[in-house]
């Protein structure tokens, strides 16, 4: 049986508001020492970034360490912020296209159509929602209902997450709950109530949330990184008719973290080799801060060496699923590497390049990535222009 809870914090739910960010002054003077520069160069870099269209704000200019010596201007001018990210995932996947945007992120939805087409991916125990048809699924219309599942009905482990959210925010994984003491043990060792937990959720996420089985990791992937759930991120283009990888990440998560969001502290981050499967490059921390591991901090296992289990499957498990939209030239997938497999966590429709920028030190318009977008947006101008004149032509 759990004792007390322990005090709660103002969100039991993670919370990106509780990161700490460093002030402006201070990412200058770490970012000077660091490379030994001038704070009057950093200044002016900044100020020729961040007037440009698609411009980087301050924040990411340091995030990414743009500031490097070892990066010419032309290589500086590579780098893409958020604004910048998503106006180039519009040209990719241009919504005049596709129209798909609010499905491909309902985070219930989306696994549904998984299913149906046979592809692996995570089950859902139970939905709250006020105003949807859920099918067959348990579906909780109310705090009472909530805390009901979880005291009886629940499969433990269980995560939680908003049908609509991104980043991670807002999730949880509980570990257990004690239906005596209305406690519920969270991954990270909070002990919280179970009647709060319920409540934050109705107050913060009235557009529903999702109550997820935990998917049991590959013990390969368990041994290096701990039994949080450690996904890929593969984002996959269409040049031409059939999807291919444009890049690998490894989300590997801070011990007792309750998801693998890179943003948490003590997350590291691996650039992984298409064809292998092998990591390239890890680095954990972002800005000055950033440090590249050659071994996992508490596993001690040596990164170079990791190989991960089931690459092929995963490999064609995203074109498969890409190949369901293929009027979407760009999408990221977070997948995990079950016992028996690879299956899909969720879809991204506008997957953030960021990670790729910190964990490579490039930038995403890098001449090699560029000429790859380059045919992608010159096959979506080809598939509306099509579209054009079959709206002119059908009827006559």
């Amino acid at each position: 049986m759990l004792d007390i809870a322990q005090p709660e914090a103002d969100k039991i739910l993670t919370d990106r508001r509780l990161v700490k960010y460093q002030p402006f002054a201070k990412l200058v003077e770490a970012a000077a020492r660091e490379q030994n520069i001038g704070a009057g160069r950093i200044f002016l870099e900044i100020l020729g970034l961040t007037i440009r269209k698609k411009a980087l704000t301050p924040d990411e200019y340091f995030a990414y360490r743009v500031y490097r010596k070892d990066l010419s201007r032309t290589e500086k001018q590579q780098f893409v912020g958020a604004r910048g990210s998503f106006e180039l995932n519009c040209k990719l996947s241009p919504p005049a296209l596709t129209q798909l945007r609010g499905f491909l992120g309902d985070k219930y939805a989306f696994p549904a159509l998984m299913h149906q087409a046979g592809l692996p991916t995570t089950e859902t125990q139970a939905i709250f929602t006020t105003d949807r048809f859920t099918g067959k699924l348990r579906t909780l219309r109310n705090s009472d209902q909530i805390i009901a599942f979880l005291s009886n009905g629940a499969r433990f482990p269980i995560f939680g997450k908003p049908v609509k959210g991104a980043q991670a925010l807002g999730t949880v994984r509980i570990d257990d709950v004690d239906t005596a003491s209305g406690l519920a043990k969270l991954r990270n060792g909070h002990v919280v109530s179970v009647n709060a937990l319920a409540d934050e959720i109705i107050r913060d996420f009235p557009e529903g949330y999702l109550f997820q089985s935990v998917v049991e990791q590959h013990p390969a992937l368990t041994e290096i990184a701990g039994d949080t759930l450690a996904t890929l991120r593969l984002v996959t283009v269409i040049e031409e008719v059939e999807p291919t990888v444009l890049y690998a990440l490894w989300k590997i998560p801070a011990p007792r973290a309750m998801s693998d969001n890179f943003w948490q502290e003590g997350s590291t981050l691996a650039w992984l080799n298409i064809d292998t499967g092998r990591i390239e490059r890890c680095v954990t921390g972002k800005g000055s801060e950033q440090k590249e591991i050659v071994e996992h901090p508490t596993s001690g296992k040596e990164l170079s060496q990791v190989h991960l289990p089931h690459w092929p499957e995963a490999i064609e498990l995203v074109k498969n699923a890409h190949a369901l939209f293929p009027v979407n030239g760009c999408l990221g997938w977070d997948i995990a590497i079950g016992r028996g497999g690879p299956l899909v966590v969720e879809c991204n429709e506008n997957p953030g390049h960021d990670f790729y920028q910190i964990c490579t030190g490039r930038g995403a318009l890098n001449p090699q990535m560029q000429a790859i977008f380059s045919r992608v947006i010159a096959r979506n101008k080809r598939l509306l222009a099509g579209r054009k004149e079959r709206r002119y032509t059908v009827g006559r």
